[in-house]
């Protein structure tokens, strides 16, 4: 019987298949900001409106308000997805629309008031994260109930009296 070449095809094919899925799977994906990324650009902006805030300077606070609101809107992160997470979110938001509509007015007291409200929101979520990861820690596999106590002593191996 004779070879029809149907076989050579096939391996071209998968071949060719392959080398594709492995160009695919070595292309670098898009980047997207991470948390600790973004959260840097939020606290660099922070301590901008801070100076900004105290010395009266509307542009600035207008413009580091600004930033502030879309640095949240444009996250692709959500770090906790619970309600209380979602509105600490949109009061943070909230503020930093307040914040830069009180600039523009050249509003000192409610710019000061807008600005006490978004790091208060900050303080507030930051906590939520806090007290979720602890509690998600002590969840843990293997750990201990809280407030129960190990029979043996810490770093031991063998119960005592043995």
């Amino acid at each position: 019987m004779r070879d029809t070449g149907a076989r050579p095809r096939i391996g071209i094919r998968n071949a060719l298949l392959t080398l594709a899925m492995l160009a695919l799977a070595a292309a670098p994906a898009v980047a997207q900001p991470d948390l600790g990324s973004s959260m840097r650009q939020k606290l660099d902006r922070a301590q901008g409106l801070f100076e900004a805030v105290v010395l009266a300077r509307f542009p600035a606070a207008r413009r580091y308000a600004g930033d502030l609101l879309r640095i949240s809107e444009q996250s692709t992160w959500t770090p906790l997805a619970t309600p209380s997470y979602l509105r600490y979110a949109g009061e943070f938001q909230e503020a930093a629309r307040s914040l830069g509509q009180a600039a523009a007015a050249r509003d000192i007291d409610e710019v000061a008031t807008a600005y006490m409200t978004l790091t208060s929101t900050c303080v507030q979520c930051h906590r939520l994260l806090r007290e979720s990861r602890q509690a998600e820690h002590d969840r843990a596999p293997g750990r201990l109930a809280p407030g129960v106590r190990s029979p043996r002593p810490p770093g031991s191996l063998v119960a005592s009296g043995q």
